[in-house]
């Protein structure tokens, strides 16, 4: 027997014992969420460790190189990255399959996705990004989260929360168990999600496709993850990565478990997929939806065929319940973050929700990430070919097809909903395309691996076919090393925020404070806000200010969201916007009192206002969608003499009036 068939021939054998394969789609549902839960403390244990040994020894011989010129960040990540892959290659292609494998992956892959983005930080106490655009509601809502438990609106009192926050509320709870100020913790948490999420889809995947394919597939996904030039800024967004990662893995289990299985395992899958679409709309409704309806075609698609296949009625009988069953699942779980919204709305309040009004470039036009002149690209290309090409026989190619078509289709419908004046943000599907092209990739490379020798058999080549692996071998492992060891220069933006923007005590992490920035005025801005507060706790004022970068350090309610594409529905923005606009055409300091106490809203405690040689100012948004940017700035300018009432205490700081109101 030549070695090519001895090698063929282990990895034929079972990869792990019978019965864990396809273990979502046969009853193992139980032990899949065991070993997800496991998965997931042991990856985040070693995710905190691991910044932990970053904080306290790296950022001492390694600095960022704004402070001392250095490619020293660059080396140490080709290192991590030469070492993770040879070793997950070394693992899927040797002879024997050891059962702790799996677990020593897991330490592996969450310790190398945790070092290759935190020793990039390890001088910064800010996350990617920064406190910077989106960056800053973010840390608001973290904040909101971390200041008490009960969920809220990240901006506005006395209103049901409306932005989905399930990976918020969980780090929250992490916050305030270490004592890590909000905009600290971001950091670590979005760290250890980038590290936790592979390290899931590894275990899901393995379950599914067997464990050799599962870490191939682990380590793709961590690629995806990182690689904003091909998938997104998804590092800089953890909690959406948390589904978006795994809408492959859920369109190729509805599709197995809407297929050929026993009853009681279509049941089980059906409550597997519920869960996942659950926790999803906790925390990403956009992914949730696009989901939900992958696994709704994908059941359409099976009782199709089985119809045909002379099932008749029964064909509907026994997949519409599995159907309804995740249905059912996925919305009581989505409930325990919208339930409060959902009241609201039922009871009467409404709005118009401006999240959707967002039409960049990018959504436009349909990515071609497979197209792109890289290793990376020509891998998915390969990825693309083979799902084409096996889609007649693996049902592992064709749930991907399907979710690569929806995805496409997504750009298209986006464009017929500006008819609605909205959009469906299909920007957002290229970090699903990606990953899932990344997925058949691996499938296909592991298909072409195993059939190689039977395909050479025949050629002149038939004694080389341990060579041709090998080369094979070499090729996957470019292909994974190009775009990771980059990460660095790929992510060299967001590593400069966290450097460059500023702190709580008004310093950026290289010391910088420039007066002319409102920034550097953060400390003392909220000094004299709990000056002027009236003794109102911090966490019941409402303030109104522009400079929405300072409620990251505060847990301050806003009067106004600084824009109205994250503001809540229910706040009725635009009419606050020009509640505001009203206040400043007071012609006295008692009109303006006045006004303040008739406002239908929680009014402001205190204002913070740029003063100028025409008087306090505040910049004021509105939405000017399909338009981009797509909103517009008003400046509503008070004359100082309105804060001369007794109601009012003021106070200069710097370029600011910090201005109390007790009426």
């Amino acid at each position: 027997m030549s070695q090519a068939t001895r090698e063929d021939e282990v990895l034929r054998t079972p990869e792990r014992p019978v019965g864990t394969r396809d273990a979502i789609v046969r009853g193992g549902f139980a032990r899949l969420l065991g070993a997800l839960l496991g998965t997931a403390a042991l990856a985040g244990v070693v995710s905190l460790l691991a910044q932990l040994v970053v904080e306290r020894v790296v950022a001492g011989w390694l600095p960022y190189a704004s402070i001392t010129p250095t490619y020293g960040i660059v080396a140490v990540a080709t290192l991590l990255v030469l070492v993770a892959v040879a070793l997950t290659l070394l693992a899927v292609v040797r002879r024997a399959w050891w059962r702790g494998t799996e677990a020593l992956a897991v330490v592996g892959l969450s310790g190398f996705a945790t070092l290759l983005l935190a020793i990039p930080l390890a001088g910064a106490r800010f996350y990617l990004g920064g406190n910077s655009v989106d960056q800053m509601f973010r840390t608001q809502l973290l904040g909101r989260l971390t200041d008490d438990w009960h969920l809220a609106d990240m901006n506005y009192a006395e209103t049901a929360p409306f932005y989905p926050s399930g990976w918020f509320w969980l780090a929250g709870r992490f916050a305030a168990l270490s004592g890590e100020p909000a905009w600290e913790a971001f950091k670590w948490a979005g760290i250890a999600t980038s590290a936790i999420v592979p390290c899931l889809a590894l275990v899901a995947w393995s379950r599914l496709v067997g464990p050799r394919r599962g870490l191939l597939a682990g380590l793709a996904t961590a690629v995806v993850g990182v690689y904003p030039a091909l998938a997104g800024p998804f590092v800089d967004e953890p909690y959406s990565w948390c589904l978006a990662a795994f809408v492959p893995l859920v369109a190729v289990t509805a599709w197995k478990a809407f297929g050929d299985v026993p009853p009681t395992a279509r049941l089980s899958a059906g409550v597997a997929i519920g869960v996942v679409l659950g926790f999803g709309a906790m925390s990403y409704t956009l992914y949730a939806g696009f989901a939900a309806f992958v696994v709704a075609l994908a059941c359409l698609a099976r009782v199709i065929g089985a119809w045909r296949a002379g099932e008749g009625p029964a064909a509907l009988r026994g997949r519409v319940p599995a159907l309804v069953l995740a249905a059912v699942v996925s919305g009581i779980l989505a409930l325990v973050v919208w339930l409060p919204y959902v009241i609201a709305v039922a009871t009467g309040g409404s709005g118009r929700a401006a999240a959707q009004h967002f039409l960049p470039l990018i959504s436009t036009q349909v990515p071609t990430p497979m197209f792109q002149a890289t290793p990376w690209g020509a891998f998915l290309l390969f990825g693309l070919g083979w799902a084409v090409l096996a889609a007649r026989r693996s049902d592992l190619a064709r749930p991907l097809l399907l979710v690569l078509a929806l995805a496409y289709l997504w750009y298209p419908l986006s464009t017929l909903a500006l008819a609605g004046r909205t959009t469906l943000l299909a920007f957002r599907m290229e970090a699903i395309i990606v990953e899932t092209l990344a997925v058949a990739a691996v499938l296909g490379a592991a298909a072409v691996y195993r059939a190689l020798p039977a395909w050479l058999a025949a050629t002149p080549f038939a004694d080389r076919a341990r060579d041709v692996r090998a080369l094979a071998v070499v090729l996957a492992a470019a292909v994974f090393v190009v775009p990771l060891q980059a990460t660095p220069q790929n992510l060299a933006d967001p590593i400069a925020k966290a450097y460059t923007d500023y702190q709580a005590d008004g310093r950026t992490a290289l010391g910088v404070s420039n007066e002319e920035d409102a920034g550097a005025w953060t400390d003392d801005v909220r000094a004299a806000v709990d000056e002027v507060g009236g003794g109102v706790p911090a966490d019941q004022l409402v303030v109104l200010s522009a400079v929405y970068e300072w409620f990251s350090f505060a847990p301050w309610f806003g009067f106004q969201q600084v824009t109205p594409h994250y503001a809540n529905p229910l706040s009725d923005y635009d009419a606050r916007r020009d509640e505001v606009l009203s206040w400043s055409r007071a012609t006295s300091s008692a009109e303006l009192v006045q006004r303040l106490r008739e406002s239908r809203f929680a009014r402001p405690d205190v204002f913070v206002l740029r003063t100028t040689g025409d008087g306090y100012q505040i910049g004021l948004a509105r939405d000017v969608f399909p338009r981009e940017p797509n909103v517009e700035w008003v400046t509503a300018t008070f004359d100082p003499a309105l804060f001369s009432g007794p109601e009012f205490t003021v106070r200069e700081v710097g370029p600011f009036a910090v201005i109390g109101f007790s009426g």
